[in-house]
């Protein structure tokens, strides 16, 4: 007996068969998308830095409040919706109305690691897999409701703003840079993810850098990415709001900014509602760096965006691999190329000159990471800002120091069509010694000459150092080595 028939026909048996196996087969792969659009892989410490290794642990040694144990503070801003108890939320994916303001506190490792082993693995020393960062608590301490604009200056803060703002006045009196560090994250991810990429700026500055993590609403699955466009949009307004907030009532000398990815919308959107605000008001937003590391957003948007707030920080670099394979379906998804992966000729004439002043005379750097530069990634990785050692490092150097590309050790590219960027030359870990040493220098007299902003105006008995009008008060953390100094659980709330 054959499989076919004379005329080469398959019988019906042998046909529903296949089909059988096709459906099958089809069926598992449908499964498969499914459980990795639901799968975030847990948040690792990332590779070493190629600058934190050639400071030889100088970071860690320089902090005299160093917290010798495996746990990182953040402070948080979000908008997404908040459930349980106020001293331990967990939040929807789902946005809400109200800006909640708090401290997170995210693990290296198991319960009870010592410090000795946190510092093995700061090194990589040890060769072993990378360990885990895991998300231990986030405890809410204020919020500026939804239909409520910034307060100016003075006296009309309540309570819990106000404690929440003296912990990060506070947290900056205890650092050696004088700057906050916005982190905005990507979509498709959870709140332990997006904390544990910012808590890795928090770790690899050697503790120095005041952290603040914008978690806006993911859907945490990218089957439905083009939702967690729609609600960046949606976070922008609430992300201007936080940089009015800071710059208006904290002792910040600048207020940095490094957005990922899809927070790259967020951001450029929320820098150019504040470029509006500061026009308006008159404020100066003391706008410091501005980092956008693959950034997930329309091109033409993010140029458009960029005019508005162009001026305002001392730097915009726009970091970018051009073999992006994650920008490059987000194309497809969105029909137009995206500004981490872009195609200039989607600019209008205008856009293209406006484009190439702000290169020249506004502080807009581009840097290009190609290929052959990435050491611990694919060449066509999304995630390279964190990922690669030496893409951390210069994201590092600029956040810590302020530093333009040339002095982060950077070379100039070819450039292209009127527009000039920076590559990894070959020896940059060369490099990086004279980078550090020149760096450490400036930053030493910078901070000893530094300008101390205005004190925002308090009410008669109030000291922005301390958490005010709070009640039954008790620390987060350790109280002599805690990064916010006295952080306080508001009595009673939920």
């Amino acid at each position: 007996m054959t499989d076919v028939d004379e005329a080469g026909v398959q019988p019906p048996k042998k046909r529903r068969r296949i089909w059988r196996w096709l459906g099958f087969v089809a069926l598992l792969g449908l499964l498969i998308t499914i459980l990795m659009a639901f799968h975030n892989p847990p948040m690792r410490l990332m590779p070493v830095p190629a600058v934190f290794v050639k400071s030889g642990g100088a970071l860690f040694s320089a902090n005299p409040n160093l917290r010798h144990d495996n746990r990182i503070e953040l402070f948080y801003a979000t908008n997404r919706m908040a459930l349980g108890p106020r001293n331990d939320r967990i939040h929807a994916i789902t946005p809400g109305r109200d800006l909640l303001l708090g401290v997170t506190t995210v693990r290296i490792g198991d319960e009870g690691t010592p410090w000795d082993r946190v510092y093995e693995w700061s090194f990589g020393e040890d060769g072993d897999r990378r360990p885990q960062l895991l998300l231990e608590q986030m405890r809410e301490l204020a919020s500026l409701p939804g239909d409520e604009s910034v307060p100016p200056r003075g006296p009309v803060l309540d309570p819990s703003m106000r404690a929440w703002l003296g912990l990060v006045d506070e947290a900056l009196s205890r650092s050696l840079d004088p700057d906050i560090i916005i982190y905005v994250h990507g979509a498709n991810s959870t709140v332990e993810r997006a904390a544990g990429q910012a808590a890795q700026l928090r770790h690899f500055t050697g503790q120095n850098a005041v952290v603040i993590l914008f978690a806006w609403p993911t859907a945490e699955n990218f089957l439905v990415y083009p939702r967690d466009i729609g609600t960046a949009f949606g976070a922008a307004p609430q992300f201007a709001r936080l940089v009015e907030l800071l710059s208006t009532h904290t002792r910040a000398r600048k207020i940095d900014v490094l957005s990922y990815s899809a927070g790259g919308t967020v951001a450029s959107d929320g820098l150019a509602r504040v470029g509006s605000w500061s026009r308006e008001s008159g404020q100066n937003p003391r706008l410091g760096q501005v980092h956008h590391a693959a950034p997930d957003a329309d091109l033409r948007d993010f140029v458009g965006d960029l005019r508005d707030y162009a001026g305002l920080p001392d730097r915009v670099t726009v970091s970018l691999n051009m073999e992006d394979s994650a920008l490059r379906l987000s194309e497809l998804l969105n029909r137009g190329s995206r500004a981490g992966r872009p195609d200039l000729r989607e600019l209008s004439p205008g856009d293209m000159r406006f484009l190439q002043q702000a290169n020249k005379e506004q502080g807009l750097e581009v840097v290009r990471v190609r290929p052959g530069d990435l050491k611990g990634v694919g060449a066509r990785s999304h995630a390279f800002w964190y990922m690669d050692p030496w893409a951390a490092s210069d994201v590092l150097l600029q956040l810590m120091f302020a530093k333009d590309a040339k002095d982060r050790g950077l070379a100039p590219g070819p450039g292209a069509d009127g527009l000039s960027y920076w590559v990894f030359p070959p020896d940059y870990e060369a490099r990086l010694p004279g980078v550090i040493e020149r760096a450490a220098g400036t930053a030493t007299t910078a901070a000893a000459s530094a300008a101390v902003p205005e004190a925002p105006v308090l009410q008669e008995g109030e000291n922005l150092g301390h958490a005010v009008g709070v009640e039954h008060q008790h620390a987060v953390g350790d109280m002599d080595h805690d990064m916010v100094g006295h952080a306080v659980q508001p009595g009673g709330g939920h």
